[in-house]
């Protein structure tokens, strides 16, 4: 038969993909015979799936690390060129940094690729597995708009804006500080008109990974009483770059005792940049400008630089991947500035 669509669908783990095993009273990886038996049953029969269960070992997504990251981006970027689409069902709570991560390693990216996952596993009764698996082969068979997405409990949302607000939830996911591209309801895919071609701001040319890591950062969340030498002590320990998740929009201590001012104006003497990100969880925005909070002014005067609408958990995965390809101080701040797939907004 002629077949409509050919997707790939890459299983690495997670809860989607689980059966529960009485001899170890636990969770383990489904037989991929299973999985077949009922994916066969729910995918409509004009898609051509390709199931590959062997491009990573089996995890917990709890245990993800950014080799795994290299490995999916690799094979991505080998094998899109064959499929309208890519599938990748993975382990919820580490979900939104995978699809950050490749979205900063998918260069040219002209197809879509999903990342989804359920809070319930997909061979259990009422799983929100059976939704999501459908909602992604729709999005990835309807839409023909190149970039990373996170599709899940019906929203579409782009793959640097994702965050888990829920362990239990069927809406585990939200979009924070951005609308969401779209929605999916009975087959039907809704998009956002102002998000479409704007999710991911790509160049012209082949699709290639840029693999490049450095995990030598630090994602520091302030409290009061935060001691400032854990600062310094990060840079003799090797890290190269900082994320400060601070108060509000851009709010620390910059008052002694416990100021952080000198702390960051050392780090900088090293070349090691202060990045601020927003502990607010859905709205955070740092503002070093105009008219900031003094709090704001001193930190920025010291040397730290505001990442704006930029999630915390992108900013770390973004700075790994800006560190595998410059070093230097003001190349590294004006990678982690520059708008690569729709991560930050300008600040006026």
């Amino acid at each position: 038969m002629t077949f409509l669509k050919r997707i790939l669908w890459v299983r690495t783990g997670g809860t989607i993909d689980m059966i529960y095993d009485e001899a170890s009273d636990s969770y383990v990886p489904a037989p991929k015979d299973m999985i077949k038996t009922i994916v066969d049953r729910i995918v409509p029969a004009d898609i051509y799936l390709e199931i590959r269960s062997d491009v990573i070992e089996f995890i917990d997504s709890s245990e993800m690390i950014p080799q795994i990251w290299v490995d999916l981006a690799k094979f991505v970027g080998e094998n899109i060129e064959s499929y309208d689409g890519i599938l990748i069902t993975h382990g919820t709570d580490t979900m939104h940094y995978t699809s950050a991560a490749l979205s900063f390693m998918l260069r040219n990216l002209n197809k879509p690729v999903v990342l989804t996952g359920s809070m319930i596993p997909i061979l259990e009764e009422g799983s929100d597995g059976v939704r999501n698996f459908l909602d992604s082969l729709t999005f990835l068979t309807k839409v023909s708009i190149g970039g990373v997405f996170l599709v899940f409990d019906g929203k579409i949302i782009s793959g640097v804006r994702a965050r888990k607000i829920s362990s239990s939830d069927f809406g585990a996911f939200v979009s924070v500080n951005s609308e969401y591209v779209g929605y999916i309801e009975n087959g039907i895919v809704n998009l956002n008109s102002k998000k479409v071609g704007t999710s991911s701001k790509q160049s012209e040319g082949a699709v290639y990974a840029e693999t490049n890591l450095d995990n030598s950062v630090a994602l520091i969340k302030l409290f009061p009483g935060f001691k400032p030498k854990i600062l310094e002590d990060l840079a003799e320990a090797g890290i190269k770059g900082i994320v400060l998740e601070s108060f509000g929009s851009g709010g620390a201590r910059v008052t002694e005792p416990l100021s952080l001012i000198d702390a960051i104006k050392k780090l900088r003497e090293r070349g090691i940049p202060v990045f601020v990100t927003s502990q607010c969880y859905l709205k955070g925005v740092v503002r070093f400008g105009p008219k900031p909070y003094y709090v704001a002014k001193r930190l920025m005067e010291a040397g730290a630089v505001s990442l704006h609408d930029m999630l915390s958990e992108v900013a770390v995965v973004k700075l790994m991947w800006v560190l595998g390809r410059v070093s230097a101080y003001d190349e590294i701040i004006n990678m982690m500035l520059t708008n690569f797939a729709g991560e930050i907004k300008s600040e006026t």
